[in-house]
């Protein structure tokens, strides 16, 4: 099961992804990452989310972190980028043409259900708006 109320330090953060600190630091530039302003400082949710997207990008998708940055960015997003250039979703990308050992990945199925919970929570608000 996915745990979403994980705090992550620069360590756990490392581990989550299965890199070393020094891997996650130079990710920073590229993602778009803000490390913590003090010492031994959490990463907020936001940038856990931004971390878990650039994992998919560089790992999953296989993009390098220049492609990242030079395509995916200017894009509007991995899932604005997957739709230009393979005309799938990121959801049907994870979903549907990935192997199964990659949809069983932590960071895979966090974004799976990420986005779940994204399209559950827009279709509630356009219906209650439709209603009031």
């Amino acid at each position: 099961m996915v745990c979403d109320n994980v705090i992550y330090t620069q360590k756990t953060l490392a581990e989550r992804y299965g890199i070393s600190i020094a891997a996650l630091q130079r990710w920073y530039p590229y993602a778009g990452i803000v490390k913590p302003r003090k010492r031994g400082g959490y990463f907020d949710a936001a940038t856990v989310e931004i971390a878990d997207i650039f994992y998919v990008a560089t790992k999953i998708r296989r993009l390098t972190c220049k492609e990242y940055l030079q395509q995916v960015i200017p894009a509007g997003g991995l899932d604005a980028y997957l739709q230009k250039v393979n005309g799938v979703t990121l959801y049907d990308f994870l979903t549907k043409h990935i192997a199964e050992s990659e949809k069983n990945n932590v960071i895979v199925r966090a974004v799976i259900k990420r986005i779940e919970r994204n399209e559950t929570s827009k279709s509630t608000s356009t219906t209650v708006a439709g209603v009031a």
